[in-house]
């Protein structure tokens, strides 16, 4: 099936297309100078799309101001109100999400559509597992339900020729993001958006994101994704980025091995590898980094990176090492410069 493709601000997504990061403010939209550094911030790392919650015109107006000054595309994220969602389409947003179940009835969705086409503004739309309500067991499978709420939706968009659609089908059990998402590739067009609808902190959140989530990336299933965690936003793309890599669905994104130290560490192993980390958010390479405790395994365990650095078994002394071979000794300053100097000429 030929899929759609279409433009999301500087964005393109679809058929062919990178699967897209994305992500969502967590304080209330009029806080603008705290969501446009976090939104940069994000968007430094991989942050292809930021989402924003607009509940009043206040946030209408703010959302308008963020868009201003960053540079990924904002989308608008509406329920209840439509005259909301057109406030944000006049704002110049680069995408709407709603819920077409609590938007205030089909008059209402179908002035959203008409207000979109004519901005040429792309619209995700929503059905999950918790707002499924007349849909809900009339079928056989929680997933059949699922895609029949969507279908009576889908109608309206198609009666109103709109193809600018995202999919959204999410639930927060993983288990049942298989069969929902196979069905829906199967069965529509659209560009999908892949995740749970909450998760939890960092290490469970990611651990259920990915159990949901990365079978269908290696099918090749997902337009975009979110690993929605109740933590800092940086955490999801870091998540984001690596089930996309083991996906191979990406091939600009780092990969860093980790040692968890023992009794034979004698370097201050765990600060150094989180400034590592930092400094790898920021680059876009297929290039392996290793940190290791000390000489014992190291090297040899990480023979396969690309670069790494380790404990020599002197305090405060590293040894830099590429493919398992040795470079030298450093002091730790001057054995992270050389270690970044690497990446940067990888």
């Amino acid at each position: 099936m030929e899929r759609y493709k279409f433009n999301i601000g500087n964005k393109m997504i679809g058929q062919g297309c990178p699967c897209l990061i994305q992500s969502m403010g967590d304080r209330k939209t009029t806080e603008v100078d705290y969501l446009v550094s976090e939104t940069n911030t994000l968007a430094s790392i991989g942050l292809d799309m930021m989402r924003f919650s607009i509940l009043d015109e206040d946030d209408t107006r703010a959302i308008k101001e963020i868009k201003k000054r960053t540079t990924v595309p904002i989308i608008a994220d509406i329920h209840f109100d439509y005259r909301f969602a057109l406030m944000c389409i006049q704002a110049g947003v680069d995408k709407i999400r709603i819920n077409p179940g609590n938007i205030g009835g089909e008059a209402k969705l179908r002035a959203v559509i008409q207000a979109c086409k004519e901005k040429h503004i792309p619209m995700r739309i929503g059905v999950n597992s918790g707002s499924l309500n007349k849909y809900r067991g009339k079928t056989a499978s929680k997933a059949d339900d699922i895609l029949l709420a969507l279908d009576e939706t889908l109608s309206i968009f198609k009666e109103e020729h709109f193809e600018e659609v995202v999919l959204s089908l999410k639930s927060s059990n993983p288990d049942d993001l298989k069969e929902i998402y196979e069905k829906a590739y199967s069965k529509y067009p659209y560009p999908l958006h892949l995740g749970l609808t909450e998760s939890g902190f960092a290490t469970l959140g990611t651990i259920k994101s990915a159990l949901g989530v990365y079978p269908l990336l290696k099918e090749g299933i997902g337009d975009t994704i979110r690993i929605s965690l109740a933590d800092d936003r940086v955490e999801e793309i870091r998540a984001c980025k690596i089930l996309l890599k083991l996906a191979k669905r990406r091939t600009d994104i780092p990969d860093m091995i980790v040692c968890p130290t023992c009794g034979r560490t004698l370097i201050d192993l765990k600060p150094i590898s989180r400034e590592i980390l930092s400094h790898l958010d920021h680059v876009f390479k297929n290039v392996t980094v290793a940190v290791m405790g000390c000489p014992v395994n190291g090297i040899g365990e990480a023979k396969d990176a690309d670069f790494g650095i380790a404990g020599s078994g002197t305090k405060d002394v590293y040894l830099l090492f590429t493919k398992g071979q040795p470079l030298g000794l450093f002091e730790k300053e001057e054995a992270l410069q050389k270690l970044y100097q690497m990446i940067e000429e990888f």
